[in-house]
């Protein structure tokens, strides 16, 4: 039996990608190991399918957690007699490739975005190369690699000169029928991070007759917090933090309108394939989304949402209302939805993992 081991910078109880990865190889014949990050505010993990092991810092941000993370990793990977070590995006590949090569392992690259390119990355040139310099270092050692998206697997193949294959975020289709009987509520679910309209969906709540459930932590959680505040929209939003994934289809089943909005000044974003697309058509669940390539890609096979082509209010706005008050029209998308999922799901692209992984 083989040995894979995979390696994140996050806590593995919330990172769904690797949870389904790491599920699909484990029951396919491998043995699976998913290394991660110990938090402070780390919950006890769920019984998986395959081995966990969680990795615990001084350091919990910045450079000198990505130093120190790297260092403790590589001392736990070199220890381990795996035949396939996998680097989850740019911060675990170093690691992940020297331990690889003590090893005398093969080496995966899983790309979750076009690393370099995120909106917090704008502007700190000095960054930007630092993992630019890593991923020129590290990817033409490695002897597979995928994203998540057709048009970032082309950017980094471009940049780097090493084709990319395609692992796209589908989710497991379960075989209940999600229903047509929602709340007027909308959902966003995801990091809270720059650069995904988080503000602008908060202030156009002024014009809209709905709730809004944000789902999800991060970095700018505060500062969404003073904006609701500041515009009297409390009342209106809830901040539901981090729901477990047992708990999230409820959530997911009970709303009417998925937020799925993203600055484009991001190449990352803008060539991006968001796992919150592919939860809200399992849900059933009509969204408004950006009119990217790779969005765009999908909409023109099965009508899922009402894309936007800005983050102006007015664009924002609209698209929601017409959503919440067009029954009709929210209920043809509705069924657009119910197609698409028996096409993306998870049973389907987990068969082209399994190939690609089975010619290392």
């Amino acid at each position: 039996m083989k040995k894979i081991v995979f390696a994140v910078t996050n806590d593995i109880s919330q990172d769904r990608r690797m949870i389904r990865i790491c599920d699909t190889l484990q029951r396919s014949g491998y043995q699976v190991t998913l290394v991660g990050r110990q938090l402070p505010q780390s919950k006890p993990l769920d019984n998986f399918s395959f081995n966990t092991h969680r990795i615990k810092c001084y350091f919990n941000q910045g450079p000198r957690f990505y130093a120190e993370f790297n260092i403790r990793l590589f001392f736990y990977l070199k220890k381990i007699n795996a035949d396939i070590f996998g680097a989850v995006d740019y911060d675990t590949l170093k690691a992940v490739v020297k331990a690889a090569k003590s090893r005398n392992a093969k080496v995966i690259f899983d790309a979750h975005e076009w690393f370099e390119e995120v909106p917090e990355l704008e502007g700190r040139l000095k960054v930007k190369n630092y993992w630019m310099k890593i991923a020129r270092e590290g990817i033409p050692r490695t002897q597979l690699r995928y994203t998540v998206s057709k048009s970032i697997g082309e950017k980094l193949e471009e940049r780097y000169g090493k084709p990319f294959e395609v692992v796209r975020n589908f989710p497991l289709l379960k075989t209940e029928e999600p229903g047509s009987i929602r709340e007027d509520i909308l959902v966003y679910l995801g990091v809270l991070n720059r650069g995904r309209g988080l503000p602008e969906i908060i202030r156009a709540m002024h014009e809209i007759n709905a709730k809004l459930i944000l789902i999800g932590d991060g970095d700018i959680r505060e500062e969404l917090w003073s904006i609701a505040t500041k515009e009297n929209l409390l009342h209106k939003i809830i901040f539901q933090g981090y729901v477990p994934p047992n708990e999230l289809d409820k959530l997911l089943l009970k709303a009417r309108v998925g937020i799925n909005l993203l600055d484009k000044t991001s190449d990352s974003y803008k060539y991006s394939l968001a796992n919150k697309f592919f939860d809200y058509i399992h849900a059933g669940m009509p969204q408004v989304f950006m009119d990217f390539p790779e969005y765009r890609r999908y909409y023109d096979q099965f009508r899922i949402g009402a894309p936007v082509y800005d983050l102006k209010q007015s664009s924002i706005v609209y698209a929601v209302n017409h959503l919440l008050q067009d029954r009709n029209y929210w209920f043809n998308l509705h069924l657009e939805c119910l197609k698409a999922r028996q096409e993306w799901c998870w049973q389907r692209e987990e068969k082209r993992l399994v190939e690609m992984i089975g010619r290392l």
